[in-house]
């Protein structure tokens, strides 16, 4: 019978082990019976215990819904409600007590129905002894007190495999955390760890701020994957790459149309997990005003749609340029600002953390599983002294570079020259894309303990500068010397001192000043 017992009880909650640990001492019983003469004989022969006892089933149901007792006691057949319907309607509140039927009929195949029906453990045909009834009462509150016990060791055991489980989690975390992803020993990177390990414990949102390619969106994906979102989704919506024009529809979706379906937005789709909005500044204004109230009250209208959608979604963004800078203008909204910039991360640039660069050169072709070639002094300084205006991101495709010109040569090296031939390249290049502002950061500088000509060295900047400018602006006299902020004619003379390939009597610009 006691296996009988546990059996049919079924599982306790948690719930139920708390209702039971606040129970008082002194065992309840529930007797639910519509005869007087059968309640007035369990109040007699149960007077040890605290017997409640009940004329109204639906009484009862209220009562036991509310409180914690040890065993019912039912009528099978009453009025309003029978004993099975009433025991199946306590379950669903609580599993936690046992349960003795009873019926003045003794009707075996009904009795046996109900009880296959219910998982009664003990039924009765009245009328009763009352030793035997006593026995059956001890014998049923032993049997009960038994699963308690059981499922309370067994709560004590998932407990101590849930706490070992995260300890390991947690020895896996410090041994293979995502943090290690961020390489480098300069005091930023060190810095940037410590808030994202301090902003992962809050779902407010972080800025992000950097020049292209420092890093933004693998500390937006580190700051996910150590918060307690890390097993919901991680999205990335890139603004640059989108019209500005269907921006809203990517964000928060597109409703219904005729016959064109609804379409899901990233809102929709990071549900519970963090969504990484990369360049807000390009954000359009009526945008902007509707991310800031989707990060005040977690809720949207789709495109096009009238019915209010809210979401859980942690949203991380980043800019390449200064938002303080963007409100005054009037082109970002100052109240978005504030939402957005309470917790900041700021990324440096290479050039700022030079100490790091070979050592997030060398992580890169680990990642990759790309070879790094064996370097000297002089060519560890090349790299660490060029400046990677592309940052991580340029750092990278050079890595590439030198991958392939391993593999052409089929050696774990490769020569100086052609490291300088790269970084030289790549200075052009980006300072042709970018103007003359960027030729000025593709400086590379001298290797310091090395003599370096002062004169020679400035007049090679000065000509490079010269020559980004000039392709800028499509070898336009007039348009160069007004970025250069010198005199046309000033402009000439260095173009013909430097010997600068560009027709310079192509240009009629009357007016200027002479230098």
């Amino acid at each position: 019978m006691p296996c009988q017992l546990i059996s049919q009880l079924g599982c306790l909650t948690a719930q139920d082990l708390i209702s039971f640990h606040t129970m008082p001492n002194l065992t309840r019983l529930v007797v639910v019976d519509d005869d007087e003469v059968t309640l007035t004989f369990c109040q007699r022969v149960l007077q040890d215990y605290e017997t409640l006892v009940f004329k109204d089933p639906k009484k009862a149901l209220q009562y036991c819904e509310k409180n914690s007792f040890d065993l019912l006691l039912s009528d099978m057949r009453m009025p309003s409600m029978s004993g099975v319907a009433l025991l199946q309607e306590i379950r669903k509140k609580t599993t936690d007590f046992a349960t003795i039927m009873f019926s003045a009929y003794g009707d075996a195949n009904y009795l046996i129905d109900a009880v296959n029906a219910s998982n009664i453990a003990h039924y009765f045909v009245k009328p009763v002894e009352s030793q035997v009834l006593l026995g059956k009462v001890k014998q049923a509150l032993q049997n009960q007190q038994h699963v308690r016990q059981k499922l309370l060791e067994e709560k004590v055991l998932e407990e101590n495999a849930r706490k070992l489980a995260s300890e390991n989690t947690l020895l896996r975390f410090n041994a293979e955390s995502p943090l290690r992803a961020l390489v480098g020993t300069h005091p930023s990177v060190l810095r940037t760890k410590e808030q994202i390990k301090a902003f992962a414990l809050t779902d407010h949102p972080v800025h992000i701020t950097g020049e292209q390619g420092t890093g933004k969106k693998m500390i937006a994906r580190v700051l996910h994957d150590i918060s307690s979102r890390r097993i919901e989704p991680f999205l990335s919506l890139s603004t640059s790459t989108i019209p500005e024009e269907l921006l809203e529809a990517e964000l928060f979706g597109v409703a219904k149309s005729g016959s064109k379906p609804a379409r899901e937005g990233f809102i929709a789709r990071c549900q519970g997990g963090s969504l990484f909005i990369e360049d807000i500044q390009l954000f359009p204004k009526t945008l902007q005003s509707k991310v800031l109230k989707f990060l005040s009250y977690g809720i949207y209208y789709t495109s096009g749609g009238t019915e209010e959608q809210s979401a859980d979604v942690r949203v991380l963004v980043s800019s390449t340029t200064n938002l303080i800078h963007e409100t005054d203008k009037g082109d970002f909204r100052k109240d978005l600002y504030h939402k957005i910039a309470t917790l900041q991360i700021r990324t440096l640039p290479l050039r700022e953390r030079r100490e790091d660069i070979l050592s997030l050169m060398e992580a890169s072709a680990k990642k990759g599983n790309q070879a790094f070639p064996q370097l000297d002094t002089k060519q560890k300084n090349l790299l660490v002294k060029y400046s990677f205006p592309g940052n991580i991101r340029e750092l990278e495709g050079i890595l590439e570079k030198l991958n392939l010109t391993m593999r052409t040569t089929g050696k774990q090296t490769v020569a100086t020259e052609e490291i300088e031939r790269l970084l030289k390249e790549n200075a052009e290049i980006y300072a042709a894309e970018q103007g003359v502002d960027a030729s000025v950061k593709t400086i590379q500088l001298p290797v310091g303990h090395e003599p370096v000509n002062m004169r020679e060295f400035v007049d090679a900047i000065e000509k490079d500068i010269i020559i980004a400018s000039l392709k800028y602006c499509d070898n336009n006299i007039s348009q160069t010397s007004r970025n250069l902020m010198i005199s046309r004619q000033g402009l000439k003379n260095k173009i013909k001192r430097y010997e600068i390939p560009v027709d310079i009597d192509d240009d009629e610009e009357d007016g200027a000043t002479e230098e």
